[in-house]
């Protein structure tokens, strides 16, 4: 990485290659120098490299990344925690013998180059229909000067290494991350929007990592990086919609859709306050306040318009993990004896004969129900966070109003995520979850309070 951080800022240098491998290896060789004899050469040996135990066990984010595991068993690795990453140490260690099968990769083709400066506008097709919700993206007032000083932001290589040795690390699930890296190495490299989302998402990523308070200047460098870059990517990616061949790129496509409901997850602020949330807005902005939460609109329409060919895509395997349809038992059991799962049934009117026409809790509750069957833990992800993609739109209005119930059922998803720790969600997950909690805190209903509970203990809230 250092070699290539050299090259991209132009002060290359011949490096002699003998006495590179010499210094990394410690070879001693014959000395050049006429005056010096062989009795004192042989005395000139460079010292044997100190003996050390290698360790064979630590965590597979560790081996992968060229460095020591401490091999921490209490929540895992140290160096995975400081990088918010969920470390698969313990897991590792009992490691399970299934295996994936992922689509044969092509060739490398070198990056493409970064392209120039353009507002950022919101992503319609060609027929005005609404293709993905307009995004927030906060450029600070530096990003204008930008393209004049390059140098102000974290250069695209160290980006681009960032997220192909950690980043995609904490991207959902583990089968997610093998798509993602793929998705890098095969066709970012294809598409300049695609490669502006990778280097976006990376950039934030630096950003958590490196706080403005104890590192001020790494963190305005990423930070300026990452408005940069997403400002193109959403540039390029509307210029793709509008100019038509989805079919073309279907996996440039969804990669990049992936990558923007990751974007519209993370929280500018590293340490949100709960009373930001769409909650405590007035009516008239609370949409825009949850507007996070309608981002996978953008994702049905590209998926009703490339149809089958999705199935054909990188994102093939991982699509397919999310469907739980057909392990799921049958909704609703009115048999169950889970406490939980009665309250909401009863609170939410759900009965024999009710259906998803004409109860709007009922497709919402159906998965979240089953998702309660599941741990919270990183190869479950993706079935998780399906749920944002089956509210509905008249869920999503009845939140809009605060309505009670739908709250509760939003409070449990959020407080399942939260406990993921994956950096780019668990941030706004928890934010809005406490809103909510704190917003109910005091109904007088005691089904509330009983439903309370989960979403509470995960905030560290205490009911009283």
């Amino acid at each position: 990485m250092a070699l290539a951080t050299t090259i991209y800022k132009g002060r290359q240098a011949p490096i002699d290659e003998q006495r590179l491998m010499q210094n990394v290896f410690k070879i001693p060789t014959k000395s050049t120098r006429p005056d010096l004899k062989p009795s004192q050469a042989a005395r000139t040996v460079v010292p044997a490299r100190k003996s050390h135990r290698k360790s064979r066990t630590g965590c597979k984010t560790c081996k992968q990344r060229r460095i020591k595991c401490d091999e921490n068993k209490d929540g895992g690795c140290l160096k995975c925690q400081s990088h918010g990453i969920e470390c698969d140490y313990n897991s590792y260690r009992f490691p399970h013998h299934g295996k994936t099968i992922l689509p044969k990769h092509e060739p490398i083709n070198p990056p493409s180059t970064l392209l120039q400066s353009s507002k950022v506008g919101a992503i319609v097709n060609r027929e005005g229909t609404r293709l993905l919700s307009p995004l927030n993206v906060v450029l600070v007032s530096p990003v204008q000067r930008m393209i004049e000083l390059p140098n102000q932001m974290t250069p695209i290589l160290q980006t681009l290494h960032h997220f192909d040795t950690v980043t995609y690390l904490s991207m959902g699930s583990e089968l997610a991350q093998q798509v993602i890296r793929l998705c890098l190495r095969r066709t970012a490299m294809e598409k300049a929007y695609l490669l502006h989302a990778v280097n976006g998402v990376s950039a934030a990523h630096l950003c958590h990592l490196l706080p403005a308070a104890q590192y001020p200047k790494p963190h305005r460098q990423s930070k300026l990086a990452a408005a940069y870059h997403w400002r193109e990517a959403l540039r390029l990616f509307r210029e793709e919609l509008n100019g038509g061949g989805m079919k073309e790129n279907v996996d440039t496509l969804i990669s990049t859709v992936m990558l923007i409901c990751v974007h519209q997850y993370m929280l500018n602020d590293s340490t949100p306050d709960p009373a930001q949330s769409f909650v405590y807005t007035s009516s008239d902005k609370r949409e825009g306040c949850l507007q996070w939460l309608a981002i996978h609109q953008g994702f049905h329409v590209i998926w009703n318009e490339l149809g089958d060919l999705v199935w054909q895509s990188i994102w093939c395997p991982v699509l397919k993990d999310a469907d739980f349809k057909y392990i799921a038992p049958p909704f609703p059991d009115f048999h169950r004896k889970d406490k939980v799962y009665t309250l909401f049934l009863e609170f939410c009117d759900i009965s024999e004969q009710s259906t998803a026409r004409d109860n709007p809790y009922y497709i919402p509750l159906e998965y979240l129900l089953f998702f309660r069957q599941l741990e919270p833990c990183i190869n479950n992800f993706t079935k998780l966070v399906t749920f944002v993609g089956h509210m509905g739109d008249r869920f999503q209005k009845l939140l809009l109003k605060r309505e009670r119930r739908a709250l509760l059922i939003l409070a449990h998803w959020l407080a399942m995520m939260s406990e993921l720790q994956q950096w780019w969600i668990s941030g706004r997950s928890r934010a809005e979850c406490c809103a909510i909690v704190t917003f109910l805190l005091h109904d007088r209903d005691e089904r509330v309070k009983q439903l309370l509970a989960y979403p509470a203990r995960t905030v560290g809230i205490v009911l009283l």
